[in-house]
C-alpha cells in the first residue's frame, strides 16, 4: 500500500505547501483523491505517472479538493489513454463537476465513467479493492472513502495433510466450506487461516463525531485532514473541520494502525509540532508533507517514509 503525497494545504497555499492531493497506488491501482490546484506538476516533479490514473475521487466541492481535476483530465486525454477513467464525487455537485470538465477547449478523446454518490457504501470495484463512501459533516455535502482489500483465508497445509484432505477434495472444501471425511465433518476454517480485509480510509474536511467510526474502523492506514491545532478549536467548530486532538483521538478509538495528518492551515509554518501534538494522544502519528511517499508493508505492518525523487527538467 503506497500513499504518495502531493499537497498538504488547505484553503491556501504557502512556499512550503501546495494545494492538497494524494495518489494511492495498491494493488495495481492508481487512485487520485482530491486533485486541488497544481497537482499535475506536483505528480511529475515526484516521478508519478499521471497517464497511469484509472480512478479519481472527490471528497466535495470546496476549490482545494477539485481545482487540479481540469489538467489532469485533460493530461490524461493528451496521453490517448484509451481505459474509461472513473470519478466518484457527490451528487449534489453535478453542476460544479460539469464546469470543471468542460472550463476550457481541449481534444477530449477521454472516456469518463462518472459515478455520482448518493448513498453510503461501496460505490466502485476497483480492481481487487472496493470502495466505499461514507458521509462527513461539513458545510457542504461531502464524503470520506474506505477503500478495502477484502479479505478471505488460506488453507493450512499442514492441517489438510492431518485430516487427510488432498486433491478434489481441497476445491470441494473450498466451495462449500465444508467436507464429510472418514473423521468426520472438516469445516474449511479448521484448516485454514483467516486473511482480514486491508484497510485504507480517506477522511477530508469534517466536524468530529461518530460518523467518521464506519470509516477508520481497524484502518491500516488513515488519512485524515487536521486543520487546525488544539488551541484553534474554536476555529475548527465554527468551520467544521478537525484539530490534532479530535483527529488523533479518533484513530486511537477506532484502532487505526497508522495515521498521517493533511490539510493544514497556512497559519503554521512547522508541521513538527503538529505531528508532536498528534503524538501525544496517538503515538503512530505522522504530519505529512508535500513530496512524501508512506508504504506500509501490510504484512509486517511498517511503515516507511520517503522523499519524492525529484526530476531535472
Amino acid at each position: 500500500m503506497e500513499l504518495n503525497i502531493l499537497g498538504t494545504a488547505s484553503q491556501l497555499p504557502t512556499t512550503n505547501r501546495n494545494h492538497g492531493g494524494y495518489l494511492l497506488r495498491w494493488q495495481g491501482e492508481n487512485i487520485l483523491l482530491d486533485p486541488g490546484e497544481g497537482i499535475q506538476r506536483q505528480c511529475v516533479i515526484g516521478g508519478l505517472s499521471v497517464p497511469a490514473i484509472r480512478t479519481i475521487c472527490i471528497s466535495h466541492f470546496h476549490g482545494d479538493h477539485c481545482l487540479g481535476l481540469p489538467g489532469i483530465i485533460q493530461r490524461l486525454s493528451l496521453a490517448k489513454v484509451t481505459e474509461p477513467v472513473s470519478i466518484i464525487y457527490p451528487r449534489e455537485g453535478e453542476d460544479f463537476l460539469k464546469r470543471l470538465l468542460t472550463c476550457s477547449d481541449y481534444h477530449q478523446t477521454l472516456s469518463l465513467h462518472l459515478l455520482p454518490i448518493s448513498r453510503e457504501g461501496m460505490v466502485y470495484q476497483a480492481g481487487k479493492l472496493r470502495i466505499e463512501a461514507i458521509k462527513l459533516k461539513h458545510r457542504i455535502p461531502a464524503y470520506g472513502f474506505r477503500i478495502v482489500q477484502p479479505g478471505g483465508f488460506r488453507f493450512d497445509k499442514e492441517k489438510l495433510i492431518a485430516a487427510g484432505i488432498k486433491g478434489k477434495s481441497v476445491g470441494i472444501l473450498k466451495e462449500k466450506g465444508e467436507l464429510q471425511t472418514e473423521k468426520g465433518i472438516i469445516t474449511r476454517e479448521s484448516v485454514s487461516k483467516t486473511i482480514p480485509d486491508r484497510v485504507f480510509t480517506y477522511v477530508a474536511d469534517t466536524a468530529p463525531g461518530n460518523h467518521v467510526k464506519p470509516l477508520m474502523d481497524h484502518a491500516d492506514l488513515l488519512l485524515c485532514e487536521t486543520t487546525f491545532m488544539e488551541n484553534e478549536r474554536d476555529l475548527a467548530e465554527a468551520y467544521d473541520h478537525l484539530t490534532t486532538g479530535t483527529a488523533a483521538k479518533a484513530a486511537l478509538d477506532n484502532q487505526v494502525a497508522f495515521l498521517i495528518a493533511t490539510h493544514f492551515s497556512e497559519r503554521y509554518r512547522n508541521t513538527r509540532v503538529i505531528e508532536k501534538e498528534l503524538r501525544e494522544v496517538f503515538p503512530r502519528s505522522y504530519a505529512a508533507e508535500d513530496l512524501t511517499r508512506f508504504s506500509l508493508v501490510l504484512k509486517t505492518k511498517t511503515l516507511n517514509v520517503e522523499t519524492l525523487r525529484k526530476k531535472n527538467g
